[in-house]
């Protein structure tokens, strides 16, 4: 066996991508609308299709800092959409569409894009393919190398649920409430390639999996692999992938920032350079149920925190992480988001936010029209994002 080359790239940089909904503007309903979408500007890289064509994916160049990062998500979004608009289309972000597919609401599936790799994937799953109807966050950071990409990825898996939590934008699915704060979570946990990551000590470990898998006919390319967290070789990067899609740039960012703060803590703790908070990794029965909750019941989950069983709520553990990783934040220029998504434990989470608006109006199309705004009203061009509009 050959290894799997890790091509390291600036170290601890950010990239960002997120999946949004295309919706007709009047019903607010999905819209297959990815194909007119790439023929009209098909050799803009930040503008990518994804599984359904009800979505659109946009992603950030590799950025030096998280101010970077902000400014070029929403360049790339007021690109989109100026573009969907022509098209006669609106977007919004959130982890599911709140009625779609329900009964009467649309007369099919929405259909898979037509590109070799996705209709693969379609083969392979199935019905459960054809009902996946999910958007996502998803987080890059650069690594210096294969070893410390697999040993932060190790490290990280105790922080899934609290990720999960944070980020839950998902609790209808069919024209239902689910029950669940995150359901695109629990939905996607049926897929065989999805879920949390196993543990490797070195990047050969993982390279040697990667390469047994691929010979079994698991996988063909990494990309194939859908877990909570992955490396990604080929760009030089650890992709954290359990996050619902964020229906505000603010609050993507305000995720990313606390995501890259954490990543350096996790880096620079052996050292001693860092001391304080720190989640201990747990047997798998206990992650899988940690993210259970946290899928359930959102910051109002009770998070498993040793291997006693000893549970305390997610709320009480965010805040010690936030103070944990507070003198790394501030070395970076995060410890404002850090406030942000603090101060976001008392106002509510979009799940919350999201059940607030069915409750007052009784209607789900009040739900996916109050994403709409909540997107629209970021989404002002300044002179200071001019430069990073893709040209």
């Amino acid at each position: 066996m050959t290894g799997i080359e890790f091509k390291s790239s600036p170290e601890f940089s950010l990239g960002m991508e997120i999946e949004l909904q295309l919706l007709n503007p009047h019903t607010l309903e999905l819209v297959d609308g990815i194909l007119p979408l790439l023929a009209q500007k098909p050799e803009i890289p930040c503008i990518q299709p994804e599984f359904k064509q009800a979505s659109v994916e946009i992603s950030s160049q590799v950025c030096r800092n998280i101010h970077e990062l902000e400014a070029n998500i929403l360049a790339n979004l007021c690109y989109l959409k100026a573009k969907c608009q022509n098209l006669g289309m609106n977007i919004c972000a959130a982890g599911t569409h709140p009625f779609c597919v329900a009964c009467g609401r649309r007369h099919h599936f929405t259909p898979v894009t037509p590109i070799p790799r996705y209709l693969a994937q379609h083969t392979a799953s199935g019905y459960i393919a054809d009902i996946m109807t999910t958007f996502a966050l998803q987080i890059h950071v650069g690594m210096p190398s294969g070893d410390v990409a697999v040993d932060i990825m190790g490290k990280l898996k105790p922080y899934l649920p609290i990720l999960l939590a944070l980020s839950a934008s998902s609790p209808f699915w069919w024209g239902h409430d689910t029950g669940f704060a995150s359901y695109r979570r629990c939905f996607l946990s049926s897929f065989r390639t999805y879920g949390s990551p196993p543990s490797f000590p070195t990047w050969q470990d993982f390279s040697d999996f990667f390469i047994t898998a691929q010979h079994a006919g698991m996988f063909e390319i990494i990309r194939d692999i859908h877990w909570d967290l992955r490396p990604q070789p080929n760009l030089g990067t650890l992709e954290i992938r359990i996050m619902d899609a964020q229906p505000t740039v603010k609050e993507s960012i305000m995720l990313a920032a606390f995501v890259h703060s954490l990543i350096l803590y996790l880096h620079d703790y052996p050292q001693g350079t860092q001391t304080g908070f720190l989640l201990s990794p747990l047997p798998s029965w206990m992650e899988k149920e940690n993210i259970f909750r946290a899928s359930r019941w959102g910051l109002d989950a009770n998070y498993i925190e040793d291997q006693e069983g000893n549970s305390r709520p997610m709320r009480s553990i965010v805040k010690d992480i936030l103070d944990a990783i507070g003198m790394t934040a501030d070395t970076l220029g995060e410890r404002p988001y850090l406030h942000l998504l603090e101060q976001r434990l008392d106002t509510g989470a979009s799940y919350i936010r999201q059940r607030r608006v069915f409750e007052s109006t009784g209607s789900l199309k009040a739900v996916v029209a109050s994403l709409v705004k909540e997107l629209a009203e970021e989404l002002t061009i300044s002179p200071y994002y001019l430069a990073y509009i893709p040209k």
